[in-house]
């Protein structure tokens, strides 16, 4: 029991992470962080958060004035034999390929500074898409709901089985 509850803790926390995670810094302007650095990005409500070593750089959405994905890349599978966590790489045939993320930002003082982090190309995709969201420059994926239509409908659905539950058993009831 305790195993499932543990899994379900797991997955639940990485499902609601979205976005964001292991990055290595590329290339940029900025100070005290030089390239090849390992970090992880966070996104946080209302900020970028990088943390590589020592180092937190966080930016507010509203200073960022462009993300975008960069050049796709495939890393080195050449992983030194003394390094047997890193060995499995050397077999695998198809490695993950990784993505650029590109950021345009300003500081506090007004100059302009860029970035330029490789991440996991799911991770990339799905980082650039969250802080799209949260600039307010793209919408949140709708949700399906109850009285969406489905392509099994035309099929199966018919009026011995449609929809009986009222939206209001649903948690949908205007506030009293």
């Amino acid at each position: 029991m305790r195993i499932a509850s543990l899994l379900l803790v797991a997955s639940v926390a990485a499902l609601a992470d979205a976005g964001g995670g292991p990055a290595v810094y590329v290339v940029g302007n900025l100070g005290g962080i030089s390239p090849g650095d390992e970090g992880t990005l966070v996104l946080d409500h209302d900020a970028v958060v990088f943390r590589s070593g020592k180092t937190v750089l966080s930016l507010p959405y509203g200073d960022i004035h462009n993300v975008e994905l960069g050049t796709r890349v495939t890393p080195p599978a050449d992983a030194p034999l003394y390094k047997v966590w890193r060995l499995p790489k050397r077999f695998l045939t198809e490695r993950p390929m990784h993505q650029m993320v590109n950021f345009e930002f300003a500081d506090k003082d007004g100059n302009d500074h860029s970035m330029t982090l490789e991440f996991e190309e799911a991770a990339a995709i799905q980082t650039l898409m969250e802080i799209e969201i949260r600039q307010g420059k793209r919408t949140p994926p709708r949700r399906a709901t109850n009285g969406d239509p489905w392509w099994g409908d035309s099929v199966w659905k018919t009026s011995r089985n449609n929809n009986t539950v009222s939206p209001e058993s649903l948690g949908t009831s205007p506030g009293k």
